[in-house]
């Protein structure tokens, strides 16, 4: 098992055609295996190469976490570039500073992020495109030769800058050698349990850490090839959509920073409040049936927690573990390329963060630092070399964290050395063992403590608290019981109310932003904070859709002059900035700016929620909302009984009538053939005839795998009973039913909320292999003229990285017009276009695009 460099263990995996990323982005499902993306890998290797990337040239990846990031950071290992890693949620303005510190050669940017307000001189490319729109279970590229000349074990593989919690943000030079140094250990002892999880395949991640982060490149890059393991993405962290993941996805091992178990835990306790009940010492069996309901709510193949990045507090360790979960938690830092120390899975030691991992060494200061020395520690910081002298002590990294070992070798962590409080006594006092006390008490949402003095002496600090609230309760009465838990050098002198709904928190990692709210504690508790809700404002997401208009909390939602399309753009910007889901019915009755304010700062109608995309482009109006309810999207059409119906009627009976009144002349057949699905066809609409003429043009390998749109408002009698009689409502249901089954049809809302669910739908739909139809100009036409086609077409495309082809229809509408009675025999005409590949976020242009397209055949 040779592990000279980085790309030996690539060469491991790389021919594996097991999976290996799931990554659902919220619109669909893409699974990638492990050849794919080593496929993937190499060709942007090559691009690289193409792009004039010398060995050693710097690529920047600001991106949210998904499959061709992995593809990006193998592809740069490949080509001996090296990679720079920043958080999607840092602002465009930090990446800029950092691509000219860097002097980058490319940066690669993600769907989430703000392109636009990257430096022109920059260049950029679209991170999406590393898959060449692909990301289906039957993905093909060819593989480009290997490197003649691969790297060295000390040659730079990636610089990763620091969040910068209490320092400013510094490049830890990271190469092949510090990364190796924690896989092959953890690799050879993988190896000799990994006969054992056979029964278990595939183990599954779900991966919550930022990929910019070590500790998350870690758990999804390097420890599941050595299992196989399959690693899944998703979009948004709300506790809801996290327990619906693992339990869908049937999820093995969640990898997470402590915050999400502590969001997690509330989530717990509400669907069983047995749970609290701490029954003592007893069997682990017994103590698994009891909480089974619990077992339940996850699915019955979750059995890990894997935390990192952030310290755990003990108590949290121990609600989890008394549940029956396994938590593995480990040490390390960004320096160390990430782990110094970790738990065994088998072998956990609670409220410890486990042993040195083979060929690192750990020992405690005699101030009681913790100091490190082995080949995963960084040689020191780019083009820093005052801060690299200063971090280390004769060869020992010095951590700046405060921590001691016990006699079986396993390490706990104290606090760090530069947030210990020093009291006029001369005592240290740690921040977390004062939170804890605090964050026990009834009311208290958050709590941060930090060291405040009178004098601006650092020995003579008085401890202080900032306080998150419930509605109602009182912080000096919080201070009062938390005292009476604590010693007497550790009691708080003093406390403030934080005047937003959640501590200012770093991106990705969680950890409380202390000098932030120190800062704020000494300027008075009448200074604003910095930033509010972990780092965003509603008004600050709205600027990315109207400017910089002023935005008030009293500014009515239709005075912004938002397209559907932006709104579901907004829903999803508010999700991911306040890391909650949001309800769309609420969504689409809020009316000002301050009703979304109180939509995503409280904690109603979060639900794994879906958002909506008509094909419309103009914003519901008052007589739409209500309107929102899910939709009954078919399921049941897909099913073997179902598609085996199709499968007979369409060939003996449904397409000779069809053909019978029209006549049909098929052109451009030659752009299907080569083409792999499934794809988005985008026709012109021109009868009821549009749908069946088409199925009668497709091959036969297209026909039986098409699902077409059909506008849901043509069904309102089915979907909403209330407002019309029992005939209506049984003849317009057995006509939805009947289109579902025999032409695999499904509905989609023009005018009200509903899109992006619509979109979730049609994002399964593309991930079971079916082709979709839909007609974007959202009506028939009357004298045979094709209209605009609405945005929807753009966004679909867009969003679920498909292709689409250009369909034009002639002649349907004067075989059966829509003021028709009965058809009419006639000749028609059908033609296929060649596929278009649309990407980018301005669909009317994309649309437009789509609409040439057509026009021109």
């Amino acid at each position: 098992m040779r592990r000279d460099t980085l790309v030996d263990f690539f060469d491991s995996f790389a021919g594996l055609d097991a999976p290996f990323i799931v990554h659902d982005d919220g619109y669909r499902v893409r699974t990638y295996s492990y050849a794919q993306v080593a496929s993937l890998a190499r060709a942007f290797a090559e691009r690289l190469g193409d792009a004039g990337a010398a060995p050693g040239s710097h690529v920047v990846i600001w991106s949210e976490n998904r499959a061709e990031w992995i593809v990006a950071l193998w592809g740069t290992i490949l080509g001996r570039a090296v990679l720079v890693p920043v958080d999607y949620r840092a602002s465009a303005e930090y990446v800029n500073r950092i691509a000219e510190k860097v002097s980058a050669h490319v940066v690669l940017a993600g769907q989430e992020v703000d392109r636009a307000a990257l430096s022109g001189s920059l260049t950029v490319w679209q991170i999406s495109d590393l898959s060449a729109g692909s990301g289906t279970p039957d993905l093909k590229v060819d593989n480009t030769p290997d490197l003649k000349v691969g790297p060295t074990p000390s040659e730079t593989a990636e610089i990763i800058f620091t969040s910068g919690a209490t320092a400013d943000p510094k490049g830890v030079v990271i190469t092949h050698r510090n990364i190796l140094a924690n896989v092959v250990p953890i690799e050879r002892e993988v190896l000799k349990y990994r006969k054992y999880a056979r029964p278990f395949r595939p183990i599954r991640f779900l991966n919550l850490l930022p990929l910019s982060h070590m500790f998350g490149q870690a758990m999804a890059t390097f420890i599941p090839p050595m299992l196989p393991g399959v690693v899944v993405f998703i979009h948004g962290y709300h506790p809801q959509e996290i327990v619906r993941q693992i339990k869908s996805r049937r999820v093995s091992v969640l990898v997470c920073v402590p915050k999400v178990l502590d969001v997690l835990r509330d989530q717990v306790v509400k669907a069983a409040p047995e749970v609290l009940h701490d029954p003592g010492s007893e069997h682990w069996a017994r103590r698994w049936w009891r909480y089974r309901r619990v077992h339940r709510m996850f699915g019955w193949k979750f059995w890990s927690i894997v935390v990192g990045a952030a310290p755990l507090d003990p108590e949290l360790e121990a609600f989890w573990t008394r549940l029956g979960f396994v938590v593995v938690q480990g040490y390390g830092l960004t320096e160390t390329a990430p782990i110094v120390t970790l738990n065994h899975p088998f072998r956990t030691s609670r409220g410890t963060v486990g042993s040195p991992i083979g060929g690192v060494e750990v020992r405690i200061a005699p101030d009681g630092e913790i100091l490190v020395r082995g080949d995963n520690v960084t040689s020191g910081y780019y083009n820093a070399p005052g801060e690299t002298a200063r971090a280390f002590e004769d060869g020992w990294l010095r951590t700046g964290d405060i921590g001691s070992i016990d006699q079986a070798g396993r390490l706990t962590i104290r606090g760090r050395k530069k947030e210990m409080i020093v009291t006029p006594e001369g005592l240290n006092v740690f921040p977390e063992d004062v939170e804890r006390a605090l964050e026990q008490q009834s009311g208290v949402k958050e709590a941060a403590v930090v060291g405040v003095s009178a004098t601006g002496a650092a020995t003579e600090e008085r401890v202080h608290a900032v306080l998150v609230l419930e509605p109602g309760a009182n912080a000096e009465a919080v201070v009062v019981r938390a005292n009476t838990t604590l010693e007497d050098y550790q009691r708080i002198r003093g406390v403030s109310t934080w005047p937003g709904p959640s501590l200012p928190r770093t991106e990705g990692t969680s950890k409380l932003k202390r000098r932030e709210i120190r800062s704020w504690v000494i300027q008075g508790p009448g200074a604003a904070p910095a930033k509010v809700a972990g780092g965003a404002t509603v008004q600050e997401v709205l600027r990315r859709f109207v400017g910089q208009r002023d935005v008030t909390p009293a500014t009515p939602i239709e005075a912004l002059g938002l397209s559907s399309l932006e709104r579901v753009e907004l829903m999803m910007a508010l999700e991911e900035a306040f890391e909650t889901t949001v309800d769309e019915a609420a969504f689409a009755s809020a009316t000002t700016v301050g009703d979304l304010e109180r939509l995503v700062g409280g904690d109603r109608g979060l639900g794994p929620g879906d958002r909506g995309l008509g094909p419309g482009d103009r914003g519901p109006g008052p007589a739409d909302r209500g309107a929102a309810e899910p939709i009954d999207f078919p399921s049941w059409n897909r099913s073997l009984p179902a598609r085996a119906i199709r499968r007979v009627s369409l060939p003996t009976w449904i397409l000779p009538i069809a053909r019978l009144f029209a006549w049909i002349e098929v052109q451009g057949g030659e752009n299907l053939e080569s083409l792999e699905g499934p794809v988005i066809f985008a026709a012109n609409h021109q009868s009821h005839m549009d749908t069946p003429a088409i199925m009668a043009a497709l091959p036969a390998r297209w026909r039986y795998r098409v699902a077409p749109a059909m506008a849901k408002e043509f069904f309102k009698a089915h979907f909403f009973p209330g407002q019309h009689s029992t005939r209506q409502w049984f003849t317009n249901s057995l006509n939805y039913y009947l289109a579902a089954l025999f032409f695999n049809a499904f509905p989609l809302p023009q005018r009200e909320a509903g899109a992006r669910q619509t979109l979730r739908y049609i994002g399964e739909l593309l991930g079971d292999g079916f082709s979709v139809l839909i007609f974007p100009e959202g009506r028939r036409t009357v004298e045979g003229e094709i209209q605009t086609f609405r945005p929807g077409v753009g966004m679909i495309a867009s969003r679920l990285g498909v292709p689409v082809v250009p369909i034009r229809l002639e002649g349907l509408d004067r075989i059966l017009h829509q003021k028709a009675g009965m058809a009419t025999p006639g000749r028609a005409r059908v033609a296929f276009g060649p596929p278009l590949r649309l990407s980018g976020d301005d669909f009317a242009t994309l649309a437009r695009q789509v609409e040439e397209a057509v026009k021109r055949l």
